[in-house]
């Protein structure tokens, strides 16, 4: 990364301490006062500030800049936020990082809060800290980059969130339960602007026409949710398995005795024979119906008395049995697999039952190991379904050159990964399993407005009424200083209008 030089504004360091800032208070001292108003942007911010993640992230993303003005931690913390108020256009990244409680925990003056006041040479006329096209200009030099590399265009980020950006996050998380999953997501835009650079156009199930790309992701299974580790990329044409299988290629993150679980779309015999020999990792799978190995194990099944059925662990009105080496079929297939049959009362079919197959290589696995192993994927299904809708929008973009779209994808995978690890530290343990959205949801009902106070070189974020209650103690010359301030203040508030205006 270029090193971060040549900016010699007048940059101030803050530390959280409220017992500093209330002492201050109540001596009539007061630099700055606003509302925190995104509780839960700020908190996961200021967690992956002050773990370190943030400045990790920053030094290992591939930017060309050569005497940057604007440190990349503070572009990245914009783009995060960004993501975190639903804002996936570029030009609002400044406005996103609007938060004085980020900004004095980055190492910014707050003054910069007010407009034409932002972190570059020239500064803005914008209510921001930063010009609105500061990352555009910035996504183009690193496409010039890939180019010049014979890459694809947003390459190098690709490789920066499998090489960084996922790593970190999972070890901070503890390293996961041992248990992965692998699948492939189709990002779509619109079919008649065949503008979208590297768009293709392809059928969905039903056989309509769509644009689009298509988005591979190997996530970790944590205590609550996952962490996304690597993403692979290619157009909605492309297939599953040239998307995913280089996510297990190289220096795979999965060791000895983990677990991957399987998509349908992603069934090879030679990669799963693959994992379990060389590598020692079990793989747990859907079969597809018109799979041999899935006709070998419902013929077993359906030999087999009704006392050897046992009952669904989490659904009912289904049984299961397990069924032993049905992968015999399966040339491609090397090593011996066992199968979980899954039947429920289904009086259209010939036998009265419908059936499903779940496969595991892991030998040892009882017929409710092997489905309760799969269900942990069909939860996490449902949580990826829901980052492409309104929760995060990772499929709304708002340019069509593929460096933009890649970033967009990048910044909100990230974002959701914050909120996942979030809810594993002590911290944030009230919010774990919990959307983004539910996570506002219960920020609201707490009913506890905020305030960001800033006095000297101490911050700290405050309950209204505490403030308040401090405001009222205060008399004699700390009155008078207090005022002052507040005088001071509103000016400074109003040039910033007319700024604006």
């Amino acid at each position: 990364m270029a090193a971060e030089t040549g900016f010699d504004s007048p940059l101030q360091g803050y530390t959280e301490n409220p017992v500093a800032v209330l002492q201050r208070l109540r001596e009539g001292c007061l630099d700055y006062l606003g509302a925190a108003d995104d509780r839960v942007t700020d908190l996961h911010l200021l967690a992956a500030i002050r773990s370190g993640l943030l400045d990790e992230w920053a030094r290992a993303f591939p930017d060309p800049r050569f005497d940057p003005q604007i440190p990349l931690r503070v572009l990245l913390a914009a783009a995060v936020a960004g993501a975190f108020a639903g804002e996936y256009a570029l030009c609002e990244a400044g406005p996103a990082l609007h938060s004085p409680a980020v900004l004095a925990e980055l190492g910014y003056n707050v003054a910069w809060l007010a407009p034409g006041q932002g972190l570059s040479r020239r500064g803005t006329q914008e209510p921001a800290l930063f010009q609105s096209d500061t990352l555009r200009k910035l996504l183009k030099q690193i496409e010039t980059a890939d180019r010049a590399a014979g890459q694809r265009p947003g390459q190098s980020l690709i490789a920066w969130f499998n090489e960084t950006v996922g790593p970190a996050l999972l070890r901070a998380a503890g390293g996961g339960t041992g248990a992965w999953i692998i699948d492939c997501t189709k990002l779509l835009v619109n079919l008649e602007n065949g503008n979208y650079e590297g768009s293709a156009v392809s059928k969905d199930e039903a056989g309509r026409p769509i644009r689009g790309y298509k988005l591979a992701l190997l996530s970790s299974l944590v205590e609550e949710g996952r962490i996304i580790t690597r993403i692979g990329w290619d157009d909605v044409r492309a297939s599953d398995h040239p998307v995913a299988r280089p996510l297990l290629a190289g220096e795979t993150p999965l060791s000895r005795g983990d677990t991957l679980l399987h998509d349908r779309g992603l069934i090879d015999g030679a990669t799963i024979s693959c994992l379990k020999r060389a590598l020692g990792v079990d793989v747990v799978f859907g079969l597809k119906r018109d799979m041999l190995a899935f006709r070998l194990a419902v013929a077993q099944a359906v030999l087999r008395p009704a006392s050897h059925w046992r009952e669904h662990p989490t659904r009912n009105g289904q049984a299961i049995l397990l069924v032993q080496d049905i992968g015999g079929p399966w040339e491609e297939l090397t090593v011996p697999i066992n199968g979980g049959v899954v039947r429920q009362r289904d009086e259209k079919e010939p036998d009265g039952y419908r059936y499903w197959v779940f496969a595991s290589t892991n030998l040892a696995r009882s017929a409710a190991g092997i489905v309760r192993d799969y269900g942990s994927r069909s939860e996490c299904e449902e949580d990826h379904r829901q980052s492409k809708g309104p929760n995060w929008e990772m499929d709304e973009f708002t340019s069509t050159c593929l460096v933009e779209i890649l970033f967009h994808v990048v910044v909100v995978l990230i974002a959701y990964n914050l909120c996942q690890w979030y809810g594993q530290t002590t911290a944030g343990q009230r919010f774990a399993g919990k959307t983004k959205r539910a996570r506002q949801r219960e920020v609201r009902r707490e009913q506890i407005a905020w305030l960001v106070v800033i006095v000297g070189a101490y911050y700290a974020v405050l309950e209204e009424l505490e403030v308040a209650d401090v405001f009222l103690e205060i008399d004699g010359v700390a009155k008078e200083r207090l005022r002052a301030s507040v005088k001071r203040l509103k000016a400074a508030r109003q040039v910033g209008k007319r700024a604006v205006g």
